[in-house]
């Protein structure tokens, strides 16, 4: 009687767990996790049925995108696991907080995780782990921008799973494979991977996981342009997702996005675009946070919406920025350094919007910021530094835009009313880019570009080293720029004459930046002179 009663015990406890799985397959996550909670609970399930319905309930809730209650029952899984001194338990724990980590963009903690993960794993002698975690490692990997990194892991991850038979983790990490061939531009090698998990999937049964390469293939359908596939397949998904919490809602959501922006229906992908970034926001998805951020900086730069531009820009590089840390990350340098071209070319073309209303001061911000940033380097500013410094003095008199046109343009003198509209265009300047998340040096480049040395300029009256060094360089190159090209109200300086008058004004400039500045003018003046 008592072996009767064993059995059915077990035959409960498998039932539930084959209930659990089928929830999963077909994404109904609160019903697997109500599951789970019945099992731990379960005094009838063994310790090692209890330790894995632990960690399989931390990733039901992570896949709903409530990463705070997943690393609470993942941290409870391993002190567990640990307790029961059960290092395949302890391995399959710390490989689900990695993952717990890596989405929320700890990305060394996640590859510290992984290690330990396949230690233990190794030492269990479990390869289906191993395989396991070998993915995970290829899945930061191509986060990390190391693709060539990325694909070796997922084929001896891939070579695991095929020689232990395991289909549905095979078609995992096809999957990736399949994101990570994108990354490369092997489009073809991206839809051969994708069609084989596909396959798999169907084959298990495993819907969630269909649904999951469906979104990426909706990403592969856009990089080949093809937009009506791409758009049909994202309704249909988002017909299937109806009001459930599915993870990947955020993502479909940002490629219709990038479809309507192609298409130029610029209030449809404005739409989706900011979806996409709540889902982002509520999921604590931080890639997909800036990847958002990114598009709409694109959709802003394509309607000339230069602030929101910027802000949209600065936000994505603020988030890169944080999944970088605490080492530069060869992706993210990437992204980085695409993200500055286009903060440079939009400051351009917001320097050119405004210097169109001057017709004296063309080319002006350019010039400037060219000659400030060889001041700078003088200085011992650092190459990184310098592209915020760059972007400062490209952007130093947005605030002209509040001039206008006639004033700016007038050959006689300023009336006082003119003179104070003139004199706000530091502080209006600050009020433009007041949200966007900029260093300090370039607000104090807009802002206090105009004092002096001696404390009579404006808008603060700083003097001596109490206007910040940025600031206290603009102004020099500033002033030589508008001395040494024609004005309305006169013809240009030479440079020894700009020069000249730029010494006998005391109390204007730092006087060590100004002798640093003189010196370079003259080398330069002297190499002009000898190649003529």
């Amino acid at each position: 009687m008592a072996r009767e009663l064993i059995a059915e015990e077990d035959d409960a406890v498998e039932a539930r767990i084959g209930r659990a799985k089928l929830a999963e397959k077909e994404g109904r996550w609160l019903s697997a996790c109500d599951e789970y909670e019945r099992l731990i609970r379960d005094p009838a399930a063994d310790i090692e049925t209890r330790l894995s319905a632990l960690r399989w309930l931390g990733r039901a809730y992570l896949e709903q995108g409530n990463r705070s209650a997943a690393a609470d029952v993942l941290e409870a899984a391993v002190a567990a696991a640990e307790q029961a001194k059960r290092p395949a338990a302890v391995a399959q724990a710390l490989n689900v907080v990695g993952i717990v980590e890596q989405t929320g963009g700890n990305l060394e903690l996640a590859a510290e995780l992984y290690v330990a993960a396949r230690e233990q794993a190794m030492a269990a002698g479990d390869r289906a782990l191993q395989a396991m975690i070998d993915q995970n490692v290829g899945t930061l990997a191509s986060i990390r921008g190391d693709i060539i990194g990325a694909l070796d892991a997922f084929r001896s991850s891939l070579g695991g799973y095929k020689s232990l038979h395991l289909p549905n983790y095979a078609g995992q990490v096809l999957n990736n494979m399949g994101l990570a061939f994108m990354e490369i531009g092997e489009l073809a090698a991206a839809e051969s991977a994708y069609a084989e998990a596909t396959e798999a999937f169907a084959e298990d049964g495993d819907r969630t996981n269909q649904l999951t390469v469906a979104v990426n293939q909706i990403q592969l359908w856009i990089a080949m342009r093809r937009f009506d596939t791409a758009d049909t397949r994202s309704e249909e998904l988002l017909r299937i997702a109806g009001n459930r919490p599915v993870p990947w809602l955020g993502e479909v959501h940002r490629h219709l996005g990038v479809t309507a922006r192609e298409r130029s229906e610029y209030e449809r992908a404005d739409e989706h675009l900011a979806f996409a970034a709540r889902c982002a926001d509520e999921t604590e998805d931080l890639l997909l946070s800036a990847d958002v951020a990114q598009q709409q900086a694109e959709l802003y730069w394509t309607e000339q919406r230069h602030r929101e531009m910027l802000a949209s820009l600065n936000r994505a590089r603020v988030i890169y920025s944080r999944l970088n840390a605490p080492h530069r990350i060869a992706q993210i340098e990437r992204r980085n350094s695409g993200l500055e071209s286009r903060f440079l070319e939009i400051a351009r073309r917001w320097g050119d919007s405004i210097e169109g209303k001057d017709h004296y001061t063309q080319g002006h911000c350019e010039r400037v910021a060219s000659v400030a940033c060889i001041l700078a380097e003088r200085t011992g500013i650092g190459s990184r530094d310098m592209f915020w410094f760059r972007l400062g003095a490209l952007l130093h008199d947005v605030g002209k835009i509040i001039v206008p046109a006639k004033v700016l343009n007038k050959a006689g003198p300023l009336t006082p009313d003119e003179w104070t509209l003139m004199k706000r265009h530091p502080e209006a300047g600050l009020e433009l880019v007041a949200d966007i998340d900029f260093p300090g040096d370039v607000r104090a480049m807009i802002r206090n570009h105009h004092e002096r040395w001696d404390g009579k300029g404006y808008p603060d009256g700083l003097s001596g080293e109490a206007t910040p060094l940025p600031a206290r360089i603009l102004c020099i190159a500033d002033v030589y720029d508008a001395l040494t090209t024609a004005r309305v109200y006169r013809t240009a300086m030479s440079h020894d004459h700009g020069v000249a008058l730029m010494r006998s004004s005391p109390g204007q400039f730092d006087p060590q930046l100004l002798e640093m500045f003189i010196q370079w003018a003259g080398e330069r003046s002297h190499l002009r002179s000898a190649a003529a």
